[in-house]
């Protein structure tokens, strides 16, 4: 059995003790008929908690470049500290407006509705927010800085967004980038991980854990929200690419050229 034919639930899971949601998001068929490389794209969430153990077989994979999408404060509290100075680590300090589901888990009154609207928002603002970190999460592949890992917290919003501009500019049809963002509900172990915390997040879960499922979840819906704006604002994801991150076709065939078989 080839990798584009494993059980989705499966795929590219690293059996590793200590990482959350980290996987290598290559073997998907493009629309071509091509198929993305394995061990050249991985996401994740927090590596702040890997072990000696898990920390050692991440520098086995050879991985060149780290686009860590966490704004400073998610940073310094849970550093990432596996890779050495052959890592290309690539950061940026920002304020934006994800901060609302902050100011939601405060509210005593916020409801399991209202975090999902909070999360259909927040999805709507990301490719705004965050386009200069895809900017240079490009600008890292097209400088052959492959194998590559993007991860921010939880390894499925800012990184989820990231996987799918990656997959989509290699040609992956929407259905299986859908697919593949979905499995962050199959990978992320949030009991294991809310243990190790005593954050805002694990304390309102202890209390009100209805209210915190959408924000600990994946949906079909919240991609559905980026890709409308995407369409609206840019003409497609394509537009986007090109208009907002300098990814243009000459820059997709380049990528194509790197990371598909």
């Amino acid at each position: 059995m080839n990798s584009a034919d494993a059980p989705f639930a499966q795929r590219g899971r690293l059996r590793l003790e200590s990482a959350f949601n980290l996987r290598d998001f290559g073997g998907y068929a493009t629309a071509d008929g091509r198929v993305v490389r394995r061990g050249m794209l991985y996401r994740s969430g927090t590596m702040a908690l890997l072990s000696d153990a898990d920390a050692a077989h991440l520098r086995s994979l050879g991985i060149r470049a780290i686009c860590d999408f966490r704004r400073g404060n998610e940073r310094t509290a849970e550093p990432t500290l596996w890779h050495g100075a052959e890592v290309d680590y690539f950061c940026r300090d920002y304020s934006e407006s994800s901060g609302l589901l902050g100011e939601m888990l405060k509210r005593t009154d916020a409801t399991a509705e209202d975090m999902r609207e909070a999360m259909l928002s927040l999805y709507r603002v990301i490719p705004v927010d965050h386009a200069a970190s895809y900017r240079a999460m490009f600008a890292q592949i097209a400088n052959g800085r492959v194998p590559i890992l993007i991860n921010c917290s939880a390894g499925k919003d800012r990184t989820g967004v990231g996987a799918a501009l990656i997959l989509a500019a290699l040609g992956v049809p929407r259905e299986t980038i859908v697919a593949d963002y979905l499995l962050t509900n199959e990978h992320a172990d949030w009991n294991w991980l809310l243990a190790q915390r005593n954050t805002l997040v694990a304390r309102a879960r202890r209390v009100r854990p209805e209210v915190l499922e959408p924000l600990l979840t994946v949906d079909v819906a919240y991609l559905d929200a980026l890709f409308a704006v995407l369409d609206e604002r840019h003409g497609g994801v394509d537009g986007y690419l090109t208009q907002a991150l300098g990814v243009d076709e000459a820059a997709r065939k380049a990528l194509r050229t790197r990371l598909l078989d």
